[in-house]
């Protein structure tokens, strides 16, 4: 019996002997295959690059990763106390892993029946982070052990809580603590509160469960057990500890879309473009034309003017505020039943076809020209065909805001969307639609340089025209049948009257208009419904074309990157204004007057609110699917677009003056005042003249101007006296042109 309890024990001996040698084996071979932690030592993480707007103030960043690299020096001891606390209270005591915490975190998980506690340090999880995958197994964790142990061998404990606190991530896209201090609370990690470095320290654990944006109940219950933990490792006082505990979390809400922008995209779109990806991981610099303070308030005033305008037509929209939106869809009755309007939440995407969730019911509806993703919420329509119930995905009203420098084409702001949240792409750039009415100035410029003038008369009954672009003759009408004898040219523009457009194209021919669109950028086609914008524009092109009206007749090409610095200070580029009389100042300076008239006596009264000197067109297409007002002073030119992104109609009556003019007013309420009161300049060769009020004149042309104007005025305010003048404008019923 003795003798084979001893041969049992031998052969236990020597089974645990192999194990352990190959163990060690196992181990060492890990261990001499890891990478060297040396060259960590003049390495840096990859730290965003930062966007500038034109007075130099810090507007966005992009990057692979949103970072900001801060010396330990420069870290508060309070904000370093802090993480120590949360994630590793042994660090400056133990060699890399801390076997305490491993004992302490298998008992707890032993006695939960789950893993409820981790053991990682503050070096592992840098091991982690910088040398491996974030998958679970066993081979890496005991890789991710050997790898703290060789940093610390290497490092010193400040180098490594400094390499830790810049490249730990902490939720939003912020990698460091010098990123999410901004984003979070908008300073400086330098300024940060003991609780405020509470917060943040409570985020590596999970950052998206935590996030103070979104989970305010859990993040202030985190901050307290860290502060608690601070307590506990004599870094607070009792006293402290209850001060900063009962204190409210206080963020800044405007930074939940931090770096969600579309000009930020546009920008990023460039650079990536012209330099690669690099750049996104370089910490370049990049200086802009962007106005900081403009594209905010152009953001503000576009999704309020788009939520205006759905209100007014029973248009169902849901809030920009992603948040809010999804509160809505939890807290709506649901009643799916025709005639209802719900909200629903793309569950997937499958192909042609959205798996729509609302509630515990699913539905598949089909994409179409719609751009929704997987998680977007979206309003769903139910109705009844032949006794069955169908359902359809409703699109968003839309809308775009373009501002140009008239002086220099700089881009001072840009919004392609009333929410970036909702849909990231960008109309102001991207979206071709039909300009409408707004396309008419090139049609009257060309009569100005063919010698006309803003008095000159033309015939504005309706004439039929042959169409090639459907082979049939077109009669262009007016909005609500409107009838319209003699007009002069200021008339028509001033009133946007379709059939003196087309009549007046039908006399001066189509090549000089399609000369001077090229000129502006706008390629125009040899149609007579060209005249009624059957072109397609983006609201950056139909922008860029006023600028040069504004300008008189000095087209400057838009731009929006004034210079590129690297890390290292070298200039990569540098960009200003390029500019080019592209008319000529004496006709431009005329049209400038008409389009006065317009907002003086035209579709676009309204802009007369603005205390300057405002110039500008609306614009409507058939059906009202497309509304437009451009319109300028002496310096700055703003474009505004709304519609729907399928081309369907907003409704009866929305027309350019009712839609986009009063969100154009409020931008302009704020833009228009940056800028010092000035009338637009008037060249040599040009003079007014009192016809019956004072009207511009290309010199050697003012004495065609006669008392018969005068009777054509009158008879124009006998016909608003019957027609309500908010109505004498567009809308012609024209069929598209490809």
């Amino acid at each position: 019996m003795r003798k084979v309890a001893y041969k049992l024990f031998l052969l236990l001996v020597v089974v645990l002997g192999a194990s352990f040698l190959l163990s060690t084996v196992f181990v060492l071979l890990i261990y001499f295959s890891l990478p060297s932690p040396e060259a960590l030592k003049n390495w840096k993480p990859p730290q965003a690059t930062v966007i500038y707007d034109h007075k130099g103030r810090p507007f966005g960043d992009i990057g692979i990763q949103r970072r900001y690299y801060v010396e330990l020096k420069y870290i508060p001891s309070h904000v370093r106390h802090a993480f120590i606390s949360a994630e590793d209270k042994n660090f400056y005591k133990h060699f890399g892993i801390d076997p305490i915490a491993i004992l302490r975190a298998l008992i707890t998980n032993i006695l939960s029946g789950d893993i409820k506690q981790g053991a990682s340090t503050i070096t592992q999880q840098l091991a982690r982070n910088l040398f491996l995958t974030p998958e679970k197994s066993l081979s890496r964790k005991i890789k991710e052990a050997l790898l703290a142990i060789k940093i610390e061998r290497e490092f010193s404990k400040d180098q490594i809580l400094e390499l830790y606190l810049n490249y730990i991530y902490l939720g939003q896209g912020a990698y460091g603590v010098e990123a999410a201090s901004k984003i979070y609370f908008g300073k400086s990690v330098k300024e940060l509160t003991v609780d405020e470095a509470a917060v943040l320290a409570s985020l590596p654990k999970a950052p998206t469960k935590y996030n103070p944006f979104r989970n305010p109940e859990r993040i202030l219950e985190r901050r307290n057990y860290v502060l608690s933990r601070m307590l506990e490792d004599g870094y607070i006082t009792q006293e402290e500890f209850q001060a900063y505990s009962q204190k409210p979390i206080k963020l800044r809400l405007e930074n939940r879309y931090y770096g969600m922008d579309y000009f930020l995209d546009y920008v990023k779109e460039y650079v990536v473009e012209k330099y690669g990806e690099v750049i996104l991981a370089g910490g370049y610099a990049i200086y802009t034309t962007i106005d900081k303070d403009l594209q905010e308030h152009a953001r503000r005033v576009l999704e309020r003017g788009i939520f205006r305008v759905a209100k007014a037509n029973g248009i169902p929209s849901l809030p920009s505020d992603y948040y809010e939106a999804e509160r809505m869809y939890k807290e709506q009755k649901v009643d799916i039943r025709p005639g209802k309007v719900l909200i629903g939440k793309i569950k997937n995407v499958l192909g042609d076809e959205y798996v729509v969730e609302i509630g515990q019911e699913e539905f598949r509806a089909e994409k179409g020209e719609l751009t929704f993703e997987k998680g977007d919420y979206v309003f769903v329509r139910f109705y009844r065909v032949k006794g069955k119930l169908k359902w359809e995905v409703l699109p968003d009203l839309q809308g775009a805001l373009v501002a140009l420098d008239a002086k220099t084409g700089a881009i001072r702001a840009m919004v392609g969307g009333y929410s970036y949240m909702r849909s990231p792409f960008n109309r102001a750039v991207y979206a071709k639609r039909q300009p409408g009415s707004a396309i008419k100035p090139i049609i009257y410029l060309s009569a100005l340089m063919k010698g006309y003038t803003q008095v000159s008369i033309v015939d504005a009954s309706p004439k039929s025209f042959y169409d090639p672009s459907t082979g049939k003759d077109w009669t262009p009408k007016n909005y609500e049948g409107i009838d319209y004898g003699p007009v002069s040219l200021r008339t028509a523009l001033a009133k946007s009257i379709n059939t003196a457009t087309v009549n007046l194209l039908a006399e001066i021919g189509f090549d000089l208009p399609m000369e001077v669109g090229r000129s502006l950028g706008l390629e125009l086609k040899p149609y007579y419904s060209m005249a009624l914008g059957s072109i397609e524009v983006t609201p950056l092109e139909l922008t860029s074309a006023y600028q040069a009206f504004a300008n008189l007749g000095v087209r400057c090409k838009p731009y929006f990157v004034v210079r590129i610095i690297s890390l290292d200070g070298r200039v990569l580029e540098e960009n200003g204004p390029q500019c080019e009389q592209v008319l000529p100042p004496q006709e431009t300076r005329v049209l400038v007057d008409m389009l006065r008239a317009v907002v003086l006596e035209g579709t676009g009264v309204s802009a007369s609110s603005i205390q300057r000197y405002v110039a500008g067109k609306t614009g409507t297409t058939n059906d009202y699917m497309d509304a437009w007002f451009v319109g300028f002073t002496p310096h700055i030119v703003a474009g505004v677009w709304v519609g729907f992104d399928l081309k369907r109609s907003m409704g009866k009556g929305m027309a350019g003056s009712k839609v986009a003019l009063p969100i154009w007013i409020d931008f302009m309420s704020l833009a228009a005042y940056m800028y010092p009161q000035e009338d637009f300049p008037i060249p040599e060769g040009v003079v007014f003249v009192e016809c019956p009020t004072p009207m511009a004149f290309v010199s050697g042309t003012e004495s065609v101007c006669s008392p018969e104007i005068q009777k054509e005025k009158d008879q124009q305010d006998e016909l608003e006296g019957i027609v309500d003048p908010e109505f004498l404008q567009e809308t012609p019923k024209v069929k598209e042109v490809p």
